[in-house]
């Protein structure tokens, strides 16, 4: 027992070697027959064209995927299957829309994922659950189902999966009416997809938040995310979703009360509909076309569309779709005034709503009563295989004891080297501070005291002229001063965390009005034209007092290294649910090398302006702090010689 268990601490160890060397492994069949690889790798090849296919060639990707099955179950290759099941699932629930097939090939699919402990399979199951049931309209199901695949893939740090999950929990939010958490779970998803450039995710995610819009009254915006949809499902040739973005269209339409428009989408998404075989699809741009014909009082057309519709939904067998006919016939008779018919409707309506209601119960109390089954089941083998297993998991632990000392040691050593160059930064940022302190704010001090006493006698000799300059001198270095000390004070803060965001609603173009006249007597002296580009009573939610002294550091910035008769535009723009704020002059810009460095406490520094202007160059590091607090970066774009060019952005309020 003892030389069993040395044998299985070395292999294992020799296994954690091999496996910190290579870098990955790869699953394989019977090592010692030959054929194995050959047919795990002919599994993995259909498998792959199973879901490559399965948008635009459906039937054969379906012939793919359950010629791999027969293979992968003669093998017994599990993991394999779990993945080809669920693969099925979705070209039965998605592209043959068909929901009852894809829920018992999920079903297959969940408990071997379970099985091989393969926890991305189990976390896409159960997502596909999530979908499964939110297309039937068992909203408890979905959402139970979207949360548990939702906590896996993060878990996993799975970015694919949580965009899928982040879907899901968006059309729950959406469908339960909680609409501002449903954008928020869409543009996640979207930001999310961005990172590893899903073209097709991110066309569908669109598509949802456009939908989203549209459910809050928000027409507008609901339009234009329904043409991005269009256009990003148009290049990538994906035909159901081109059409469900033209019913949205059609929908807006519709709402504007613009009916002709209205119709031309509903007809071609119909028509993309049918060639697609998707019924779904079909029966909402029959509804949406039903819809036009009330408004043109055309009774017969509208009721035969909507007859077709119903045998259509009755087909399908998809409830949902039930429902909506039968609500969508109630409303067409109201609004042409046949109220008995109107009431038939409403009646097949009710009672149909009442059957899936039971249905939905009995459903869910199924679903939850077969899981535990299924974990029962699960917890036999488990047992099983843990009598086999408990040999190895001491050498297991041993190994682990190992791995955590030597990465406490590793860890140890990085923390201290961190913390010695974060001592070093301090100190160096510290060193810099007192230079600050004893000669960029001790000098205007000198100019002050000298240039005063040269004022005083000019006025005792009455050369007017000549203490006008001395005054507009003191004038300038107490500015100078008063900003040095104010940014120094302000930076102080900031390193010992004091400074807390105050938010609140005011008018960001008249606190640029402000600011330009603040620094009014900087800009004549040097003849500089500063142009305000805003418009009126467009409000933002921050800290007013900080968005203040991000502007008059950007501003007095832009007037110190702006040439004589220069120009400065200070404009806010609105773009989309945020303004963009920007301060731009045509003066003697930044260096290449300088410009990555602008934003550093390491490298605290500045030049002389336009005018030999002194600074700190504090300013710029308070811009970068408070505007971070605002969770918002601020960017820099410059050329020698052409000006630059400082932004951030703002939500609106």
């Amino acid at each position: 027992m003892k030389g069993k268990a040395a044998y299985t601490f070395f292999s294992i160890l020799f296994f954690f070697l091999s496996v910190s060397v290579s870098g990955q492994t790869h699953t394989t069949g019977n090592l010692n027959d030959s054929s194995a690889t050959s047919t795990l790798d002919q599994v993995k090849l259909l498998s792959r064209l199973c879901w490559q296919n399965r948008e635009k060639h459906t039937e054969k990707a379906l012939q793919y995927g359950l010629e791999a099955v027969k293979i992968a179950k003669a093998e017994g290759y599990e993991r394999e299957l779990a993945t080809l099941y669920n693969y099925i699932g979705v070209i039965y629930q998605d592209y043959k829309y068909d929901v009852p097939s894809a829920l018992t090939y999920y079903d297959k699919s969940l408990p071997i994922s379970l099985k091989v402990n393969d926890s991305i399979e189990i976390a896409y199951v159960y997502n596909n659950l999530g979908d499964a049931f939110y297309m039937i309209g068992n909203v408890p199901l979905a959402y139970e189902y979207g949360k548990k695949s939702l906590a896996i893939f993060e878990r996993l740090n799975n970015p694919r999966g949580i965009a899928y999950s982040y879907i899901n929990m968006g059309e729950v939010n959406r469908i339960n009416q909680k609409y501002d958490t449903a954008l928020v779970y869409f543009r996640k998803a979207i930001a999310l997809r961005q990172t590893f450039n899903d073209s097709v995710g991110i066309a569908s995610a669109y598509l949802e938040v456009a939908q989203t819009l549209f459910r809050m009254g928000q027409t507008d915006s609901a339009k234009y995310y329904y043409r991005v949809s269009l256009a990003k499902h148009s290049q990538i040739d994906n035909k159901n979703y081109m059409a469900y973005s033209m019913q949205g269209m059609g929908d807006v339409f519709l709402k504007r009360n613009e009916v002709d428009s209205a119709y031309i989408y509903f007809d071609k998404a119909l028509k993309l509909c049918q060639e697609r075989n998707n019924p779904t699809g079909e029966i909402k741009s029959q509804l949406g076309i039903a819809k036009v014909m009330a408004h043109y009082r055309k009774e017969k057309e509208g009721g035969r569309i909507l007859d077709e519709a119903l045998l259509l939904a009755k087909k399908s067998k998809i409830i949902p779709n039930i429902l909506k006919v039968y609500k969508a016939q109630g409303e067409f008779y109201n609004q042409l005034k046949d109220y008995k018919k109107s009431s038939e409707n409403y009646q097949d309506y009710i009672h149909t709503y009442d059957s899936l209601f039971s249905v939905l119960q009995f459903q869910t109390l199924s679903e939850i009563k077969d899981r535990f089954q299924m974990t029962a089941r699960l917890n036999t083998i488990n047992e099983d295989l843990r009598a086999k297993q408990k040999d190895e998991i001491y050498s297991i632990i041993i190994i682990l004891l190992l791995i955590i000392f030597s990465a406490t040691l590793i860890l140890r050593n990085r923390t201290i080297a961190r913390l010695s160059l974060e001592l070093k930064q301090s100190n160096q940022s510290k060193d810099k501070i007192f230079s600050i302190v004893s000669h960029d704010l001790i000098g205007p001090f000198n100019v002050l005291m000298g240039t005063s006493e040269l004022l005083l006698e000019d006025i005792e000799e009455k050369d007017l002229e000549a203490a006008k300059d001395k005054g507009l001198l003191i004038q300038r270095s107490s500015e100078e001063s008063y900003r040095f000390i104010s940014n120094l004070l302000q930076w102080a803060r900031t390193q010992r965390d004091s400074i807390k965001l105050h938010k609140e609603k005011f008018d960001i173009s008249q606190l640029m009005h402000e600011v330009k006249s603040t620094l009014g007597n900087q800009a004549r002296s040097k003849n500089i034209n500063v142009r305000v580009n805003a418009d009126q009573n467009l409000k933002v939610e921050a800290d007013k007092n900080l968005i203040q002294i991000v502007l008059v550091n950007l501003l007095n910035n832009a007037i110190k290294f702006t040439n004589r008769d220069g120009n400065i535009d200070f404009t806010v723009e609105k773009e989309n649910h945020y303004v963009k704020v920007s301060v731009k002059d045509d003066g003697v810009g930044i260096a290449p090398e300088r410009v990555n460095l602008l934003f550093k406490d390491q490298t605290i520094d500045s030049l002389p302006g336009t005018n030999n202007e002194k600074g700190t160059g504090l300013g710029l590091l308070l811009c970068k702090e408070f505007v971070e607090m605002h969770d918002s970066e601020i960017h820099v774009e410059s050329q020698v010689s052409k000006g630059s060019e400082f932004w951030f952005t703002l939500p609106l309020a």
